[in-house]
């Protein structure tokens, strides 16, 4: 027997299909019959089956799109040449036409032009199966679009009627569905008009059905990670907590001081998927909740944490699943339960929206290249959601326009500064090159320096003025980097995109990195951490890992009897962490204002050790 990676690795792959994809092709075609052998996490197959998939996996890896369009051209050229032309003249972006080529390829029996009325049903009723509706609704306009170019023996037009796939435990919801959840859960002119904060105040059922279903607009998460979310810290006693909630007396402050009690927790205390946990090289769940949503967030994680303590169940999780259509209807009422009327919520289909319904349609956006596509996050919409003003069929038709333009528009600096508002990036970089998309003098952007945080630290003249002066030179070389990517080749706008749009990764959940915002590889191979490297790029996430390094130093600082052991960690202390805290503070009061800026001082204060 031969362990599958070895396999791979003689069939002398070129890097066209890494491993990872060749996976996905086995396993979605069920391995072809034949399940090799499973041995500490390890496939191994025996010699026929070598044989079996090593010519798949050769056609597999050697298939590229032109092939599809080629043998398109080739078995039905009318149709090849028509569907051409129609996507030149339409501007269709490759991949998206690969699909109904592909399609086509394998479905049709002759010429599209030869079909039959009935005939033409038949195939759309494959369609309404093998395709999303997004390529269905194309390739119905490509139907209509041939019969008016040229002889067709059909004669009608066709539309890919609305389909319940919430029928199938594995299909996404309906975009229609999937939007109008969004917008009766997040939007303030419903929640206001159906007093939903004073029913959720009132019951604990409403709380919860309320948190379950917001959830999924804003992570992919599965249940059994969900239910893991922390408990939040209340600012009050949850009595009290209630009754101002219901009477419109909570303040944001606290709502936002509630979430960030859990996030914090999330970044200090990450969690690993519950079904892969078990894995090796497995990432920590990501749990990101866009600026825009937080106070929402806030206010149902505190209440769902009041209506705990008040009825002895501190101990349940704060995430509770309800998902039937009579749970729903009894607890919310019929406008919301009404949504899940033939079919009951389900988790899967609605993660399947977030990921492949909006992705398909919102997160391509064509770039200088065909390869170049940029994605956009489909969580955007929650929060055009929540801000949104009007009736529902005022926010479904500028959803579709919000889209729209996000598919065939460039890039703007508005739609990246809110982006990278909602991502919660606090860095100079950032900044600067959005200054500059704006017309703005970077050199200008001021910086405030000896934050009262700083103050409040016990340190010596000497010391204050050595975080100051590191801040300093972190402006300086923000400006540095900053110069060289002006006077470079380089798309500033797409660059802040990546950032904003979380492709900046870092070796560190907490952080994003200018370096991989290019596209490039971290110059620094060896090291792996990211806090304190002049590339990093600081979000609100990154402050809990320096609260926590900053307890953990401290902590190594006391307790050490070696001198030497002392003014290392203090060093750490005064040049690193303690400068990056005044970087990101500084950040949160220019972007977020004064108020937003005073509570995450507070959490500094209450969560660093003297």
């Amino acid at each position: 027997m031969i362990e599958l990676k070895s396999f791979l690795e003689k069939l002398n792959i070129d890097q066209k299909k890494d491993i990872r994809d060749i996976m996905a092709f086995l396993i979605d075609n069920e391995w072809f019959n034949s399940v090799p052998a499973k041995i500490d996490d390890d496939f191994y197959l025996s010699d026929e089956q070598e044989g079996l998939y090593a010519p798949k996996i050769t056609d597999f890896i050697n298939g590229t799109r032109a092939d599809i369009y080629q043998r398109l051209k080739e078995k039905y050229p009318e149709t090849a040449k028509k569907l051409r032309a129609f996507a030149e003249e339409e501007h269709t972006d490759e991949e998206f036409l690969l699909y109904i080529a592909d399609f086509l390829l394998y479905q049709l029996e002759k010429d599209l032009f030869l079909y039959t009325d009935e005939e033409i049903k038949i195939l759309l009723q494959k369609a309404s199966f093998d395709l999303i509706k997004a390529h269905g609704d194309y390739l119905t306009f490509f139907l209509a679009w041939l019969r008016a170019n040229m002889r067709t023996h059909y004669y009608r037009d066709y539309t890919m009627e609305k389909r319940y796939v919430m029928d199938s435990s594995n299909g996404a919801y309906e975009f229609d569905d999937y939007i109008e959840l969004m917008y009766k859960l997040f939007c303030e002119d419903y929640i206001e008009d159906n007093a939903m904060f004073k029913q959720a105040a009132e019951s604990m059922n409403y709380t919860d059905t309320w948190l379950f279903l917001a959830l999924h607009f804003i992570c992919s998460l599965r249940f059994t990670d969900l239910e893991r979310i922390y408990h939040p810290t209340l600012t009050d006693t949850p009595e009290n907590t209630l009754k101002m909630i219901a009477d419109g007396t909570f303040s944001d402050n606290d709502a936002r001081l509630i979430l960030l009690s859990i996030i914090q927790r999330m970044t200090v205390l990450p969690l690993k998927p519950n079904k892969t946990s078990h894995r090796n090289n497995v990432d920590y769940i990501s749990f990101h909740i866009p600026v825009s949503c937080e106070v929402l967030f806030g206010k149902l994680f505190a209440l769902a944490e009041a209506h705990r303590q008040i009825n002895g169940l501190q101990d349940t999780p704060i995430v509770r699943k309800i998902c039937t259509y009579k749970e729903i209807t009894r607890y919310m009422g019929d406008d919301i339960g009404g949504i899940f009327l033939v079919s009951d919520f389900r988790s899967r289909s609605a993660t399947k929206s977030y990921l492949q319904s909006l992705y398909m349609i919102s997160d391509e956006m064509p770039g200088d290249t065909p390869n170049s596509a940029i994605k956009t996050k489909g969580y955007l919409l929650a929060s055009k959601a929540r801000s949104h003003k009007g009736g529902y069929g005022k926010f479904a038709e500028t959803t579709f326009e919000y889209l729209k333009d996000l598919q065939f528009s460039a890039l703007t600096p508005e739609f990246v500064a809110f982006e990278l508002l909602e991502r919660g990036v606090l860095s100079f970089m950032p900044s600067m090159l959005l200054n500059i998309l704006t017309k703005e003098d970077f050199s200008h952007t001021s910086v405030k320096t000896q934050t009262s945080v700083i103050k409040n630290l016990e340190l010596s003249p000497l010391e204050i003025e050595t975080i100051v002066t590191t801040v300093d030179d972190c402006k300086s070389q923000a400006k540095k980097i900053v110069k060289q990517l002006i006077s470079s080749d380089v798309d500033i706008i797409t660059v802040l995109h990546h950032i904003g749009n979380g492709e900046a990764v870092s070796k560190e959940s907490g952080c994003l990195c200018i370096i991989t915002a290019l596209e490039k590889i971290c110059p620094y191979q060896k090291k792996k951490q990211c806090v304190g490297c002049e590339y990093e790029i600081s979000t609100k996430s990154t402050l809990y890992l320096l609260i926590s390094e900053y307890n953990r130093l401290c902590c190594l600082y006391e307790d050490s009897d070696n001198e030497l052991e002392r003014k290392k960690n203090r060093s750490l202390l005064v040049n690193t962490i303690i400068p990056k805290m005044d970087e990101i503070l500084s950040c949160i009061r220019e972007n977020y204002g004064e108020e937003t800026y005073l509570q995450y001082e507070q959490l500094i204060k209450e969560n660093t050790c003297r």
